[in-house]
Parts: C-alpha cells; structure tokens; sequence
C-alpha cells in the first residue's frame, strides 16, 4: 500500500485528496481483455523509431514497414536505418516478416534486417490506440528501447514540406556519453533551410559551456518515397551531421544519425506557433543524476503566457529514490520565467527545479520540445546536467475516464540490474480500478508478460497516482488531456526510473478510429554507460572519434 499527498499549484483553487492505492498481480497473465482490434487493423505503411540499449551499448532504430492488413499477418517490405557503436547499418530494405494484433491492441512483428552484412531478425512489441497510431518497444533478448509508430496515410510529396516551420529534439549517444540536441529550422521553396537554430548537450555541456544556440548556416531536408527515407543535413558552429528521414505525414518526420560520428534518433514537428500558451502545462523529462544515473520528472506548471512561471510542482524519481524518500510523498515546489530569443525558441529559466535550471524550448505541434542548456543540476553533487524531455498545454478539466481503454509506454531504467527497462501496456479503467495487461523487456532479466490490475485516483487538477502492476508497481501522472497522460514511474520499492505516457485508445473501424491522435515525440532515456552492463557483464565498446 502506498500514501500520497499532492501539492496544488498556486493557480488551482482546490484541495487534493490523499491518494491510496493498492495494486495487485499474478505471475500467471490471463487471456487478453475483450476488444475490437484484429490484423485487420494493422495496414499500410507505418514509420516507427526504436531508442534503447543493446549488448554494445545505445542501440536505435527507425524506418518503415508494410503491413498487409489482412488475417495472415504478413510484412511485404519496408526499409529500416539500425545503429549501435559497433555498426552504423545503412538503411536496408526489410525482409518478409508477420505481426500479430490481439483483440486488446497489443500486437507483435517480427522483422528482418541486415545488420553487417548479416540478415538479423527483430522483435517488436506494440499497443495500437487507433489503427494508425501506436506505441512500441524492442522485444527480443538482443537489446530493448522504445518508441512511437504511426500509419504513414499517403506517400509524402517533397512540396509538402516545402516553404514551412520545423522544431526538432533528437537524443543518443556520443564517444560514449549522453549526448541530445533541439531546434527549429525553415525550410524554402527548393527544401533548403532558410533559417535556424540549434541546441547542443553533449554530457552536461551545453553549447560549448554557453546557453546560446548555434545559427544553422545551411542544410536541406528530402522526404524520400514510401518506405524509402529521405536525405537531412543540417550545418551550424558545431558541424554537419547527416540523417536519414522517415516520413509520417508533412507535419511529422522521423530522423536517425547516418554518418556514422553520434548516434541521434528522434522527431521533427511543424512549428505552427512558436508560442508558450497561458495556462497550465503538464511535463516530463529525464536525465542522469552526478553519478551517471537515471531520473525522471514530472509535474504541472503555470505559464502566464507572457514570461512567468507562476508556479510549478514536480516529482522526482532519482535511480529509484522517489521525492526524496518523503513520506507520503511529496513534490518539490519550482518557480521561473521564459523569454523569446527568436527563430522559434524560448529560454525558461527556472529556480528550485530538480533536474537543472534553464532549458531550450521549442513550442511544436508535438508539444514544447525542453533541452538542459545549463552546466549545473540539483541532483546530486556534481554536475551532469543532460535533462530533456517536453511541456504539453493542459486541457480544462484533463482527467482519466473511466471505461476507457488505454495504451501505455514506459521506458527506463531497471534500478536493481543497471540495465535498460521498456514496456507497453494495454488497460481498462473502472471508476478507480485499471486491468490488463503488461509487455516487459527488461534487458536484466529478459521478456516477460505480466497482469494490469490495480487502482488509481486522479485529482481536479488532473494529476494523480496509479497502481499498475508486476512491472509497474505505482506511477504518479499528469493528464493533459482526455486522452494523453505523460508519468512517471514511483515504485516505492525503488525498482526502476522511468516516465512515460497513456493513451486512450479509439475503436478501430469505427468514426472515432479516423481522427488523427496527438503526436508526441517519442520518450526517450539518456543512454549511459550503465545501460551496457547486462547480467553484471560490462561490454566493451569501440566508438568513432570525434569528427563534429
């Protein structure tokens, strides 16, 4: 059993409840819950990226793949881009492969890609909360990561991106080191970029050891054609990098690293207003504490739209110790204040903030994309400072529904192994109760399915806390909405440290299956050394030198 108070912000007139939850599971996982979703569900071209840990340390991944939509589960093609330190895989065409989607929206595919010159099959778990959108992991005993799929609707003509307004956030991993970068470019008439800025954090030091973004002098996207990826460089003070791109639609593309220097994966959004709207905004980022361990946020702040943060609440999970060991937990209070410095970027400077204290933001159509841009973090008792994550606006009455359906992504790390966690989920809510079922790739341990059964409250300012699992012991949360929830994990056992989201699924086949989702950029850990030690077994890693 666990306790929990919640702290409001300043602007919320109410007072929450103390949170009890009590959860419970079996080692024997029951058959799926009742749905609608059947292979039929899964058809088209759908663009996925991967981002985790394999046995030779950060391992992503991201391409394209062709499903046939059809009660055999086949996958006719597709390209994909695999890279981890010990092969940058230039983007290969997949092999025939097959999925198969329960009536939950929990499915698996099985891939083929060419690794080195050697065909290498890939496992991938995933829960569809729509026909055309999903959330993924890796699921073999090879390596683990996670992220987002989405149906690419049609094949995306280079015009479409033409003349338009990006924000990006990339992560991974860099001579060994965390390494994540965020920006904002424009593209003109030929695809060229016309204007641009980009952060840099490569192991806690930011811009070269300054909060001001390099200008990118030059550049170029391509979109490729249908499971084909397209060509982006983007050049500034800090050097070229190249990638390939993997298309969603004109609003949503996908990068990963392909010149062999880091080792980047991550989303690129339009930037229809380069805004940070007033009102509450939810958040959840990640990062490695000074002794190179994993730790999550997650809260609730108040913008007042102009340059004030007005107040702010958030919790932490530091290598499994959540909110300080408080009990009940309770969250830290934070204060700031934004400003714009032009070509779609903000600086938020904030003051009391677990996890540093100014950040990059750059607002997107997959929300404010946050990058630590200081030298300094109050974690711990040194400085690492690599904090990334995103801010997204809270709806007015943001809540968890009852008799609803969602999927779930969890992502980070197995505190006990040192090793890399992911896992998706499909679940079903009560008045206060949630059931399912739970997929885990713990890299530590290995695969495993296990039962959603438990508890949750949810309170009038749309946060609150949850009892998932085996797997998933409790997560507090944070709605932005009816159907997007980002969290935390907070196990009071100190099992993992991860965040992650919940979405509410849509019927397939049905109106409401036709309405785009949210998009979010996938969430992604900062990959570390420690996510390369498997069974207590320290690999040994040959890195490019550094060439930027």
């Amino acid at each position: 059993m666990s306790l929990r108070n919640r702290l409001v912000l300043p602007v919320v007139l109410s007072t929450l409840a103390l949170l009890v939850g009590c959860g419970s599971s079996t080692n024997n996982p029951v058959a799926p819950p009742s749905g609608a979703f059947t292979n039929t569900d899964f058809s088209g071209t759908y663009t996925f990226s991967v981002s985790g840990a394999d046995d030779n340390g950060a391992f992503m991944m991201a391409g394209s793949l062709t499903a046939c939509g059809c009660t055999a589960g086949t996958i006719s093609g597709g390209t994909v881009d695999y890279d981890d330190p010990s092969v940058i895989a230039p983007a290969s065409t997949v092999g025939s492969g097959t999925y198969n989607v329960t009536a939950d929206g929990r499915g698996t595919a099985i891939i083929s890609v060419t690794v080195a010159g050697t065909a290498t099959q890939v496992e991938l778990a995933f829960v569809l909360t729509s026909s055309s959108h999903g959330l993924i992991i890796r699921y073999d005993g090879a390596g683990t990561g996670s992220g987002t799929i989405d149906l690419q609707p049609s094949v995306i003509a280079e015009s479409a991106i033409v003349n338009t307004p990006y924000a990006f956030s990339l992560s991974g991993n860099f001579d060994g080191a965390s390494f994540a970068t965020a920006g904002a470019f424009t593209l003109n008439s030929l695809g060229e970029v016309s204007a641009g800025v980009e952060d840099f954090n490569d192991n806690g030091v930011p811009n070269n050891v300054s909060s001001s973004p390099y200008t990118i002098t030059s550049g170029s996207v391509s979109v490729g054609s249908g499971t084909t990826p397209g060509v982006a460089t983007l050049t500034s003070g800090f050097g070229t990098i190249t990638f390939d791109v993997y298309t969603v639609d004109a609003t949503h593309l996908k990068l990963i690293e392909s010149d062999g220097i880091a080792f980047l994966v991550g989303d690129v959004f339009t930037q229809t207003s380069a805004t940070i709207p007033q009102g509450n905004l939810v958040f959840a980022m990640a990062g490695l504490d000074t002794s190179g361990n994993e730790f999550a946020v997650g809260g609730l702040m108040a913008s007042d739209g102009s340059s004030q943060l007005t107040g702010g609440s958030e919790d932490i999970n530091d290598d499994g110790i959540v909110d300080n060991s408080t009990v009940p937990a309770v969250p830290f209070n934070f204060s700031g204040n934004f400003s714009t410095l032009g070509s779609g970027r903000f600086l938020i400077n904030l003051t009391g903030f677990a996890g540093g204290t100014s950040f990059a933001a750059y607002p997107s159509s997959g929300g404010i994309l946050m990058l630590e841009v200081d030298t300094g973090l109050n974690v711990g008792a040194g400085n690492i400072g690599v904090t990334s994550g995103m801010a997204l606006a809270q709806a007015s009455g943001a809540t968890v529904s009852a008799s609803q359906g969602y999927g779930l992504n969890n992502s980070g790390e197995d505190v006990n192994n040192g090793v890399e966690l992911d896992e998706i989920a499909q679940f079903t809510t009560t008045s206060t109760g949630v059931s399912g079922l739970l997929d885990e790739n713990d890299f530590g341990i290995g695969q495993a399915v296990n039962n959603v059964g438990g508890t949750y409250t949810v309170n009038s300012n749309g946060t609150g806390s949850a009892t998932i699992g085996k797997g998933l012991p409790e997560i507090f949360f944070y709605a932005a909405d009816s159907s997007t929830v980002l969290f935390i994990s907070a196990d009071p056992n100190g099992s993992q440290a991860s965040l992650g989201v919940f979405e509410a699924q849509t019927a397939p086949g049905g109106a409401a299956s036709a309405a785009r989702p949210r998009v979010l950029p996938m969430f992604r850990t900062m990959p570390h050394s420690r996510s390369a030690v498997r069974h207590g077994n320290d690999k040994t890693r040959v890195l490019p030198a550094k060439q930027l």
